[in-house]
């Protein structure tokens, strides 16, 4: 199953909203790479939440993951 990488950026005024989004992010078990980085496999998820972060004046894109050195 191929994972997916979430990575957005929220304006700061809008620490509450970004705090909602990370916490979802926990409840479905998605794994934090970096502050606004975020990798898990449902991408229908993932695209739900981009388009929240889109709606509120945020970035998001999603990337499919790919290994090239290990």
């Amino acid at each position: 199953m191929p994972n997916f990488l979430l990575a957005f950026d929220i304006p700061t005024e809008l620490k509450t909203f970004k705090l909602q989004i990370n916490r979802r992010l926990k409840r479905m078990k998605a794994k934090m790479l970096q502050r606004s980085l975020w990798k898990h496999s449902n991408l229908k998820e993932l695209i739900k939440i981009a388009i929240l972060i889109k709606n509120v004046g945020g970035k998001a894109i999603i990337m499919e993951e790919k290994l090239i050195f290990e």
